[in-house]
């Protein structure tokens, strides 16, 4: 998964690490601790502060859209095995699957 910093972080202790805002960081573990995630810029690993950055949105999720509009979306790519995941409209707080 990746991030993008919000703000620069200058690291403090040996563990953490440092980047700059802008900076697209991929997060390797986000179980650990509730504040802070394992991430990776750059060949380099270390803890940064979850507040400082943003998620990216996988671009196969379309969280809450129908069946119908689902299927709109997949008509216009040009390539077979197109999908997508959106919530589910009969069983919620489960998933499915769109494919072309």
């Amino acid at each position: 998964m990746e991030s993008v910093a919000l703000y620069s972080f200058q690291a403090t202790e040996s563990d953490e690490l440092a980047f700059n805002k802008g900076d697209t960081l991929k997060i390797l573990n986000m179980e650990d601790d509730q504040n802070w995630y394992k991430a990776e810029l750059r060949g380099a690993e270390g803890f940064i502060p979850k507040n400082y950055i943003r998620i990216k949105p996988h671009p196969w999720y379309s969280g809450r859209i129908s069946r119908q509009l689902a299927e709109e979306i997949l008509m216009k790519r040009n390539h077979l095995g197109a999908f997508l995941i959106r919530e589910s409209e009969s069983s919620p707080g489960e998933f499915s699957v769109s494919v072309k």
